[in-house]
């Protein structure tokens, strides 16, 4: 192999070598996030408790807090709330007494505070847990 190639190998290899670290750390700087959410039993009787568990937490440094939420009307309310922290949201693990029949609807939420102020914004939500109360 002549000098030549032997660096134009080389340049290839050490570019191919930067390439790679600079695509690595353009996807190590997003966000991911991590959730479970669960009720259980999916049908209880009228006066039974229904238990709601779950956590979320993203990978970045910003305040987070992980709230279980019921659907009232049209809008949701939080039933429990963590206390929160930095790169974790936190997990609840709770009881709900059920109080008339129907179906109750329950959701986990992650907020997280922006940049610049200390206000909590929703961010992610898990997907709705049903409960059919008999």
């Amino acid at each position: 192999m002549s000098v030549l190639n032997r660096r134009a190998a080389r340049a290839a290899v050490v570019a191919a070598a930067g390439l790679a670290a600079l695509g690595l750390s353009a996807v190590t700087a997003s966000a991911k996030a991590d959730y479970a959410f669960k009720a259980s039993p999916h049908s209880v009787k009228v006066g039974g408790r229904v238990h709601l568990k779950g956590y979320a937490a993203k990978d970045d440094d910003l305040f987070q807090k992980f709230c279980v939420q019921e659907r009232h009307g049209r809008g949701w309310r939080n039933v429990k709330c963590a206390h929160g922290a930095d790169f974790d949201g936190g997990s609840v693990d709770t009881w709900v007494k059920t109080t008339h029949r129907g179906t109750l609807q329950f959701r986990g939420a992650l907020y997280e505070t922006d940049w610049g102020s200390n206000k909590l914004h929703l961010q992610l939500v898990t997907p709705t847990e049903t409960v059919r109360v008999r």
